[in-house]
């Protein structure tokens, strides 16, 4: 069976390492790990994964919610939120990009 392609869009490298090492202990494959949107737009044009995963709260002019309505006009990737964001007003804002999910940090593997 082919591996899973993920993309990580997270901008805190501790986090985004735990994340790598999960992933790849589940047997996924990590096309790339972003911190902003210009990085992860840039690895999407190269290639594209079965599933993102984003951080709501990412380097650059915009944040995680405002990258994946970008990736959703563009592509159509599943899209999971991972933030430790949960006041009704950013998860109104990411309800509106209908996202394939939601994990809040801090996480662990059963939770990926």
């Amino acid at each position: 069976m082919e591996q899973r392609k993920v993309l990580v869009v997270e901008d805190e490298s501790l986090i985004a390492r735990a994340l790598t090492k999960i992933l790849n202990k589940l047997q996924y494959e990590i096309v790339g790990i972003a911190n902003e949107a210009d990085v992860a737009m840039s690895i999407l044009e190269k290639q594209i994964p079965d599933i993102i995963l984003m951080d709501i709260k990412i380097d650059g002019k915009l944040d995680g919610i405002q990258t994946a309505e970008l990736i959703r006009a563009k592509y159509d990737i599943p899209i999971v939120y991972m933030s430790s964001l949960d006041d009704q007003a950013t998860l109104d804002r990411a309800k509106e990009t209908m996202p394939f999910g939601y994990v809040s940090k801090p996480f662990d593997e059963k939770d990926i």
